[in-house]
């Protein structure tokens, strides 16, 4: 069950959990925006996952809290279905998607 109302306030809480970093979607990896920073596929993990299906598109999204294992990073990544869809790769995705399924 989503805690949040909206995708204001899961942003906002999500922060005050130390999720700190902005993550840009790429092909093969999680990369730390205005950085060069990134984060491998085999290096993270999704703790946090929320779904925000507004009848308005611009409102539609996907916010994960993603965990670094490798360094303790803790991060957003803000996309929706059709980004992640064009994201050319099938083993993000997945990785991505795991959370819906636990």
């Amino acid at each position: 069950m989503n805690p949040y109302n909206n995708l204001t306030e899961a942003l906002e809480g999500l922060i005050c959990q130390g999720y700190n970093k902005n993550f840009v979607l790429k092909k093969d990896c999680l990369k730390v925006r205005n950085s060069k920073d990134k984060i491998n596929l085999n290096e993270f993990q999704v703790q946090q996952m929320y779904h925000f299906d507004d009848p308005d598109p611009k409102f539609k999204a996907i916010i994960y809290g993603v965990f670094c294992e490798r360094d303790g990073t803790k991060g957003l990544l803000v996309t929706d279905r059709e980004i992640l869809s064009k994201s050319n790769s099938q083993e993000i995705e997945n990785k991505l998607e795991q959370k819906s399924i636990l």
